[in-house]
């Protein structure tokens, strides 16, 4: 059965982990196909700009400047430096002008996507009539040169084109001559989105809520369940512990009345009235304890609600000494009782009975489990709030994983060889609801090997 709930409780968590992992590959989908819609969602929208005739007129503006500064190169009355920086000059006299036609056609076209964009020059060749070509410019061996936009990292942006400006123009010389010269203009158009992370999270919120809601919602029923399942498999357990001891305790006295009616009918036994005399007895005795196991049974499955109590006011260190009194007629030789009760002059309101018969069982509890000598403190508690009674003995103790279950209904601690001890696992518990109804506690203090101590608390007179 242990082994069945382990496969079951790891089965059930593997089932989970498969959920999160089924959940969260759901979810990282759902999280690419928005990034894909946004950047589709931007890159439309930096297509409907890029072909508006403004847009189109301010790019001619640095286009016609260029091929101007061009021919002066081809002529060699400016520098290939002298052209480059011209180029970058005119690009940033245009630039304001582009990013006031750009931010307002944004906010029609983005849909609240904030995209930045830029366009650079990626590379510039000239190629004469003779088909030798001339390298002006390259990326990779020039600072990057910015025609429009904002200037941030290409690694962080996301490359949506790259165009290709060709020109055929004639370049005269000064000998009269002319020849045809063949621009190739390259460029790159990059774009970024900055609220990358806002726009995820507004249309991914409403899935995220609802996946986390599910997610508490089945990790609360597992564990729910799981709890359950171990809270069932206790009761399971201490049920039928309780039916094998409590057959125990009844077959003794059974098979004792057994033989004590074989004798009484025998048929010796009929003229011997001593033998039928202690018979008899024997059935009288076993009778006895069959009642008082039936009325153990009956009496400590009632709750603290349920226990009647007929209170009374009475002097406390008297009470307590009269019940230690009575407890040693009951038991064997050689159990000591060390008394340690101040003559406080306070006075209980309890049921005598039920009080009683707490401490009772707590002291024949400690006999059972090898106490031999027992130590009962009284005294009145800080504040004078409550009577303290503490009982401790040197048995076996309790292991401090058991110790907040001892009070539990049929519970018994299964460890090494305590159930050698006989018992119904009904003592502490009648003794805590007997405590309880008193609106008093009942805690536990022991080291396994070192002895146990109870103290019961109740609160003083008003």
């Amino acid at each position: 059965m242990q082994l069945k709930l382990k496969v079951l409780i790891f089965g059930s968590v593997l089932t989970l982990v498969a959920l999160i992992a089924i959940q969260g590959y759901l979810i990282y989908n759902s999280y690419e196909l928005k990034k894909k819609t946004i950047t589709i969602d931007a890159r439309n929208a930096i297509a409907k700009l890029y072909n508006t005739p403004e847009i189109d007129s301010i790019f001619w503006t640095y286009r016609n400047d260029f091929k101007a500064n061009l021919t002066k190169y081809e002529k060699d009355e400016i520098s290939q430096t002298t052209l480059l920086n011209r180029l970058q000059e005119k690009a940033k006299a245009i630039n304001p002008s582009f990013m006031e036609v750009y931010s307002k056609g944004l906010e029609e076209y983005a849909n609240n996507i904030d995209v930045e964009f830029k366009k650079i020059v990626t590379s510039i060749t000239v190629t004469d009539s003779l088909g030798t070509t001339d390298v002006l410019y390259t990326l990779e061996e020039n600072d990057t040169i910015l025609i429009a936009g904002m200037n941030f990292s290409s690694e962080e942006g996301l490359l949506i084109n790259n165009s290709t400006w060709q020109d055929n123009h004639i370049v005269p010389h000064a000998n009269g001559e002319s020849e045809q010269v063949d621009l190739n203009f390259k460029s790159s158009i990059y774009m970024s989105i900055s609220n990358w992370n806002t726009l995820i999270i507004k249309e991914l919120a409403g899935l995220m809520i609802i996946s986390t809601l599910l997610f508490l919602f089945v990790v609360g029923l597992l564990y729910y369940s799981i709890q359950n399942l171990i809270k069932q498999k206790k009761v399971a357990d201490i049920k039928t512990d309780f039916i094998n001891n409590i057959t125990h305790e009844l077959k003794t006295p059974l098979s004792t009345l057994s033989l004590a009616t074989k004798t009484l009918t025998n048929e010796y036994a009929n003229d011997n009235k001593e033998m039928a005399d202690e018979a008899i007895n024997i059935v009288n005795r076993q009778n006895i304890r069959l009642q008082k196991l039936i009325d153990q049974v009956l009496q400590s499955s009632l709750g603290y609600k349920s226990i009647v109590l007929t209170t009374e006011e009475f002097n406390t260190t008297l009470f307590l000494n009269e019940t230690l009194d009575d407890f040693l007629l009951s038991v064997e030789q050689g159990i000591e009782v060390k008394r340690n009760i101040d003559s406080t002059g306070m006075l209980m309101i309890a049921d005598k009975f039920y009080l009683s018969t707490a401490i009772i069982n707590i002291l024949n509890n400690a006999v059972k489990y090898g106490g031999t000598v027992l130590t009962v403190t009284y005294k009145v508690g800080k504040n004078n709030s409550s009577h303290l009674i503490s009982i401790a003995d040197n048995g076996i103790g309790i292991s401090e994983k058991y110790q907040k279950a001892i009070f539990e209904k049929f519970y018994r601690v299964s460890e090494q060889d305590t159930h050698n001890y006989k018992g119904l696992g009904l003592g502490l518990y009648y003794t805590s609801q007997i405590i309880k109804a008193h609106n008093g506690s009942i805690s536990v203090e022991s080291r396994e090997g070192h002895g146990t101590t109870f103290t019961i608390s109740i609160p003083l007179a008003r």
